[in-house]
């Protein structure tokens, strides 16, 4: 829970040694420890009061209130506690052990604060007997919690009525003779515009040259929404540097396309990109657009474009509240609900008014709940108890969040801080959570495990989309409707949870927030509101990546003037837990205070066009548990990365080495002392800056990426993987990736990881090799296998066949150089392979799959090499024939 979270903060700095130590030796200092040992009590009873105030649905003003006065005092605690200890350890350090008359002055200052906590406690106290009994009598049922688990809707929304509706636009967008490229399809808030056209999109983007999806929603940046469209319809790298509009313009031009504007709020945004996109039909190219406003879709596709999304009827409306209601909504029995419960569903569904986000989430709201009149009536009062806003629909956005446990509650809120319609990564979200403490490992269960858990509950009650799924069937990446967004946002406020900065400080009490997120706008902007940075934790700071002309010289004269505030920035938030920067200004003197956070847990530093020079200072940082620099261009990277063994997470750019002329400070040829043993993610580790031994002591991995496996310091990283003993047990992952200048042979029998039993991920690429290891030389649950530039010479199909637990199959860019591909039809061969893709292998001519071979096969892509266009011929059974996709370019 947060409050909990927030008070963890006393046993944290009482079991620092230094404060230990000042408290054992001192008895003069008994008072504090009084002090600590009854906030630590006194802060338990109050986290009751605010469960007990959080379940009162309809809340009076005076509830709102006593719930914020909670938060703050939370807030106040945690302030007193993290400036008086550190003073007492900063005076412990100084002093050498000696206790001086400093420490009693600290210690008396630190108890008259504790007075005034005191008193406030007491108000509290006395508050809460004002609603105990409404807390009592208008809570919700307790909900069960869900167990980590996939979900049916992750690869595809459960979405019921719109089959026909995505027939009709798919033809219209294929349709030749249509005589404006534009399909508009639009609609109010949460009816699905998006879905409907994600279904549309995936159904015809095989029929064009390119494809390309944009979010624009209210705040759009369009220079950056031009390079994300030309990024995906595939502008060449080079042609990205400069004049990048005038290229793409060029590209499309001569292409098919189809691109998605999804979410557009005004004309003007539509002007400021149009002027860049070759919009004659002659090519027969297609945009799709989505937008709440009529009006948006009629100036851009005229009113023959349009098409209004219309809420559901009642009966598709029954349709997808009951398909959505059980846990697992491919197993729906009607006949358990009675005709009471009925009735009620359809009171509930009348709330709803045919709008598909509100229909998700009541039947999220009852999702965990028992089956049963009372439990049902429960939730239909609490939507109309709400009342707090004209929206018709916002009682039940609203009383979704308030149904959340309070545990669960600022894990929702922390979507507000990205930036809308953002699809967020699960490893980074869970990173983000357990850095702010809102989740904690158990003696038997790690701190991600518990992570997966809270965001499954959030899933499976509608207020989280899934994006994406892994290989291993876990969610990868997610993303909150742009309503729920919004919610997130006036709920944070209410309790100074965190600030938005785009343009203008959109909260009221600033001076108590503990969390900042600066969307497009500059740091400079938000200092220049004279606003108190000493009491924030967290700051996550979203920058445009934009590279006009003429960007190196903006670029350093933006760099003198913002790197100086960022550094004062910093300098005056010693409290920050937690940073993220995205394609920021991170010069040196930025590292520098950067390095002096002390409390610093997570670091995330994304600068896509600039050298980071990590500084050796970054060992001072004893509580960083992650450390993501991947999406960074390159990083200079000091040696003492290695010792800090308290890091959990190490996530490096491909381009990471270090810097040539400061060998003696950051230690190149030293001995380094290797410590990270509770490491669970090393990706994109440097083979050059790394000692293949240092492998036996990371027990706890479970993700590793490798760069240049075969030149580390000493050893061959191959070879300690291939040892007899795993290196870890929990290795799930594994990506081995070789320099392109130095193809090292690999011989096929000094590669084993047949005693790799959680393996699952594995792959090779630029590994050079003759023929693949034995099947019994590869990890025994190998599910995903993707093979790079690997050169084999030997049909690789021999040895995969055998492997029981393959689910996907990728030989990409010449990984195979034969000509015949044979997958024989023999009992037990490939018996779970679901997906085959096959690209760009230049010698390619046959490809065979037996009568029986492949029995799952449910995706099936060849696509021709650049070297020869010509597509290999397919002898396949007629099975497979209606799933095979086969490029001509």
């Amino acid at each position: 829970m947060v409050v909990e979270t927030i008070f963890s903060a006393i046993g944290k700095k009482a079991g620092e040694l230094a404060v230990k130590q000042i408290i054992k030796e001192g008895s003069r200092l008994s008072r504090v420890r009084e002090d600590l040992e009854w906030i630590e009590i006194e802060m338990r009873r109050i986290q009751s009061c605010l469960i007990d105030a959080e379940a009162i649905q309809l809340k009076t003003e005076v509830v709102s209130d006593f719930i914020k006065e909670i938060w703050n005092l939370a807030y106040d605690v945690q302030d007193i506690i993290d400036m008086y200890f550190s003073k007492l350890i900063s005076s412990w350090s100084r002093w050498k052990g000696l206790l001086g008359i400093r420490h009693m002055i600290i210690g008396r200052a630190f108890s008259k604060e504790v007075e005034g906590i005191r008193k406030r406690v007491k108000e509290i106290t006395e508050a809460r007997k004002d609603f105990e009994a409404d807390a009592r009598s208008s809570s919700l049922e307790a909900v069960t919690t869900y167990p980590r688990q996939t979900f049916p809707h992750a690869n595809e929304p459960n979405v019921v009525g719109i089959n026909a509706i995505v027939e009709d636009l798919k033809q219209k967008v294929l349709d030749k003779d249509l005589h404006h490229p534009v399909v508009s399809i639009t609609g109010t808030a949460g009816l699905g515009k998006t879905t409907l056209a994600r279904k549309v999109y995936n159904s015809v983007r095989q029929h064009f040259d390119c494809a390309a999806w944009i979010c624009v929603s209210e705040r759009p940046n369009e220079q950056q929404l031009l390079r994300d469209i030309a990024g995906q319809v595939g502008l060449e790298k080079d042609k990205m540097e400069q004049n990048f509009e005038t290229n793409m313009f060029e590209l499309l031009s001569t292409k098919r396309y189809v691109i998605v504007i999804d979410d557009i709020w005004r004309t003007t945004a539509w002007d400021a990109l149009k002027i860049h996109l070759p919009t004659n039909s002659e090519n027969e190219s297609r945009i799709i657009l989505t937008s709440r406003n009529e009006e948006v879709g009629r100036y851009v596709g005229g009113p023959k474009s349009l098409f209004k999304l219309q809420p559901l009827d009642l009966k598709t409306s029954r349709q997808l509240f009951y398909k959505m209601i059980p846990a697992d909504p491919q197993n729906i029995d009607e006949t358990q609900y009675s005709p009471q419960l009925k009735n009620i569903g359809e009171q509930i569904l009348e709330k709803c008014g045919g709008l598909p986000l509100a229909i998700l989430l009541a039947a999220g709201l009852l999702r965990g709940r028992s089956v049963s009149a009372s439990a049902w009536k429960g939730v239909l009062e609490g939507i109309l108890g709400m009342g707090q806003d004209n929206d018709k629909w916002f009682d039940i956005f609203a009383l979704s969040y308030k149904d959340l446990p309070l545990y669960l509650k600022p894990c929702f809120l922390y979507f507000g801080l990205f930036p809308e319609d953002r699809q967020i990564e699960v490893f980074e979200l869970i990173n983000l959570w357990a850095a702010e403490g809102f989740i904690r490992g158990t003696e038997v269960r790690e701190v991600e495990e518990e992570g997966d858990d809270y965001l499954n509950q959030l899933i499976a009650r509608n207020l989280v989309q899934v994006n994406q799924v892994s290989w291993s069937g876990r969610v990868a990446s997610v993303q909150i409707h742009d309503i729920l967004h919004n919610l997130c946002i006036r709920e944070a406020n209410e309790i100074n949870f965190f600030n938005i900065h785009i343009d203008a400080v959109n909260c009221h009490s600033i001076c108590k927030v503990r969390r900042v997120a600066i969307h497009g706008s500059d740091i400079g902007t938000y200092l220049s509101l004279h606003l108190q940075t000493s009491r924030v934790r967290a700051m996550l700071c979203f920058f445009p990546e934009a590279r006009p002309e003429g960007w190196i010289y903006q670029q350093k004269k933006k760099e003198k003037m913002e790197g100086r505030v960022t550094k004062n920035l910093l300098q005056d938030s010693k409290s920050i837990r937690l940073l993220r920067i995205e394609n920021g200004i991170i010069s040196s003197s930025v590292l520098t205070e950067i390095c002096n956070l002390r409390q610093l847990t997570y670091l995330k530093l994304a600068k896509k066009w600039e050298l980071v020079e990590l500084p050796s200072a970054i060992s001072n940082l004893k509580s960083l548990l992650t450390l993501d620099l991947q999406e960074s261009w390159k990083i200079y990277l000091p040696n003492v990365i290695w010792s800090m063994k308290q890091l959990r997470h190490i996530l490096l750019p491909p381009d990471c080495c270090t810097p040539k002329y400061r060998w003696d400070s950051l230690g190149k040829f030293q001995r380094v002392e290797f410590s990270l043993t509770n490491l669970q993610t090393l990706s994109g580790l440097p083979g050059e800056l790394f000692e293949a031994d240092w492998l036996y002591k990371m027990n706890s991995l479970r993700t590793l990426e490798v760069n240049k496996p075969m030149e580390t310091r000493s050893g061959d990283i191959i070879e300690v993987l291939s040892d007899g003993a795993p290196v870890s047990h929990k290795l799930e992952d594994l990506r081995l990736c070789a320099n392109i200048s130095n193809l090292s042979e690999l011989k096929s029998n000094s590669l084993n990881l047949s005693r790799y039993e959680n393996l699952c991920n594995l792959d090779l690429f630029r590994i050079k090799m003759i023929e693949l290891p034995q099947h019994d030389k590869l990890p025994p649950n190998l599910t995903i296998l993707t093979l790079t530039h690997t050169y084999i010479e030997k049909d690789p199909m021999e040895t995969l066949k055998k492997l029981q637990k393959l689910k996907i199959l990728k030989l990409l860019f010449e990984s195979y150089e034969g000509k015949d591909l044979v997958c024989s039809g023999e009992h037990g061969d490939f018996p779970e392979l679901e997906v085959l893709e096959i690209d760009d292998l230049p010698n390619i001519e046959m490809v065979v799959v037996e009568e029986e071979g492949m029995p799952r096969l449910r995706d099936f892509k060849i696509n021709p090499s650049w070297q020869c266009s010509k597509v290999p011929e397919t002898r396949i059974p007629d099975r497979l024939r209606n799933i095979i996709v086969m490029t001509t370019e």
